[in-house]
């Protein structure tokens, strides 16, 4: 079970970054992280009131200084949504995607810096065919007028993927270290991300002489985007939590996200080179799948 909650949540994300490029067209970025983080919190609110639910939420599980340790979380997610959202305005999924996939590659990178962990021969392997996708990205990105490595959105894309590999090293601290109770964590860190977007949009719209309305064109894409992050979130720590799941070949599975959106994409947004894209994406899953598991 523990693998098809795998694919679950592979599943999830790649509707995640097509309901996010959706969302986006013709909107700003602020007002949909923003309303996108309010839904994705609301889904949480029956938790914390019925016990009937399979899941309940302890409003006061969590202490004051639990909550403080959980912070960084929600601002490094916060600013990485951000980031991601206005990259994946200006790009097409595919690059997006295949961006936001190198993941893996920055945690082994923490795990070099921070605990002299080296790349085993399979791994470096991996990372070989990894930089070939890359390579491969460029050459598909030139053709639609973007130069992958000088491009600002690919950059953005960089970076938030980079802040959201700090948080999944974060997020095995506050479980193993802390050992704060998982589904606690996601409930918690939910409303958080929502106070902080809503810290980002007050003055957002304030500034722009809108008050304090919707500052967007409405699309149901925009709760879309909140509710399948939950989803895909609950699923992938659902799979966790199972004694036999193998956390490298959820990593894995968890890639598929970069397939779904591109299937998608070309069917919902027309994307142009869908051959290239299509050997680029091969080359990257089965590039990160030794990477991964090539230990």
């Amino acid at each position: 079970m523990w693998i098809a909650y795998g694919l679950g949540a592979g599943v999830m994300l790649g509707l995640y970054d097509v309901w996010t490029k959706k969302a986006m067209k013709g909107n700003a970025v602020i007002p949909v992280v923003m309303w996108s983080s309010l839904f994705g919190a609301l889904v949480w609110v029956p938790t914390l009131f019925s016990g009937a639910l399979p899941i309940h939420i302890d409003p006061f599980g969590l202490s004051l200084r639990e909550h403080a340790l959980l912070l960084p979380k929600g601002i490094a997610m916060t600013a990485s949504w951000v980031l991601a959202y206005y990259a994946v305005r200006e790009l097409p999924i595919s690059i997006a995607g295949a961006v936001r996939a190198s993941g893996p590659l920055w945690t082994l990178a923490g795990g070099f810096v921070m605990f002299r962990e080296l790349l085993t021969p399979m791994q470096f392997l991996g990372l070989m065919i990894t930089v070939l996708s890359y390579y491969v990205l460029s050459v598909v990105g030139r053709k639609e007028g973007i130069v992958v490595f000088r491009n600002t959105a690919v950059l953005l894309m960089l970076s938030a993927t980079v802040l959201s590999a700090v948080t999944t090293v974060y997020d095995k601290y506050l479980v193993v270290q802390l050992q704060l109770p998982v589904l606690e964590i996601q409930a918690h860190s939910a409303f958080q991300r929502c106070a902080l977007s809503a810290l980002l949009f007050v003055p957002y719209m304030l500034r722009r002489g809108g008050g304090l309305g919707l500052g967007l064109t409405w699309s149901w894409a925009v709760p879309l985007v909140g509710v399948s992050w939950v989803l895909a979130e609950l699923i992938y720590f659902h799979a966790l939590m199972d004694p036999q799941a193998m956390v490298s070949l959820l990593s894995v599975l968890r890639r598929t996200s970069l397939i779904v959106a591109f299937l998608l994409s070309a069917l919902l947004f027309r994307e142009a080179n869908l051959w290239q894209k299509t050997l680029m994406i091969l080359v990257l899953i089965a590039g990160m799948a030794i990477l991964i598991l090539g230990r």
